[in-house]
């Protein structure tokens, strides 16, 4: 049986989230293909990052790859900051810390794609609403 197409960031009910006290730590995000859809090995997240704001630093446990939709992204991992426009991607080793910036005027657009259905996204500071520290981007 073949899965269903999607129609991506069109028919995605995205969820803001933010950390508290720091004003650039705010993006939204939502499922795009996971475990419900019928993947069997893989998945993805559909985030958006307005100017001037950044998804905060956080491990994903599965191998990730970031594809940029719209917009101008850094990536950063250890010491290494990556420039990405629309089109660009990078891969993320799994349990590697990294942020994500926007890095331009408009609003960032990406696909984050994970090796995996069953994937944990810890932050290093606990994101609301809800304050935890841990997600599942994929759902339950």
């Amino acid at each position: 049986m073949v899965p269903p197409a999607t129609s991506g960031f069109r028919s995605a009910e995205f969820a803001d989230a933010w950390v508290d006290g720091e004003p650039s730590a705010r993006w939204r995000s939502a499922t795009g293909i996971g475990p419900d859809d019928g993947a069997r090995h893989s998945g993805s997240s559909l985030l958006e990052v307005e100017p001037g704001c950044r998804l905060p630093k956080h491990t994903d446990s599965a191998e990730e790859t970031i594809v940029v939709v719209s917009g101008k992204a850094k990536v950063t991992m250890a010491k290494t900051d990556v420039a990405l426009a629309k089109g660009d991607a990078v891969l993320i080793p799994a349990d590697q810390p990294h942020v994500v910036r926007n890095d331009g005027g408009d609003t960032l657009r990406f696909f984050a794609i994970y090796a995996g259905t069953d994937v944990v996204t810890t932050y290093e500071a606990e994101i609301e609403p809800g304050g935890e520290r841990t997600r599942r981007p994929l759902g339950d």
